[in-house]
């Protein structure tokens, strides 16, 4: 009975390892075939590798704070002298 249950936890090792390595190798070609296409917008024409473009972005507009601000209220609270 032992052995049954070694041979199935090993078998299982060995399955979760192969599908580990499958896997790894899938994603391997999927950032292969995405770093060959380079980073594009849509719409935007492909450049030749080494083509450098300086954009300005819009400027970026904070909303602007309250024109007023609360006070907390608080006490001072003093100690009694020690006798």
């Amino acid at each position: 009975m032992y052995l049954l249950s070694a041979n199935g936890t090993l078998r299982t090792i060995l399955i979760l390892l192969v599908a580990w390595q499958v896997l790894r190798l899938w994603m391997r070609v999927q950032q292969a075939k995405h770093a060959a296409r380079g980073p594009q917008r849509p719409g935007e024409p492909a450049r030749p590798k080494g083509d450098v473009r300086i954009e300005r972005i819009g400027e970026v507009h904070h909303a602007a704070p309250p024109p007023y601000a609360e006070d907390a209220d608080f006490e001072v609270i003093k100690d009694k002298p020690a006798h």
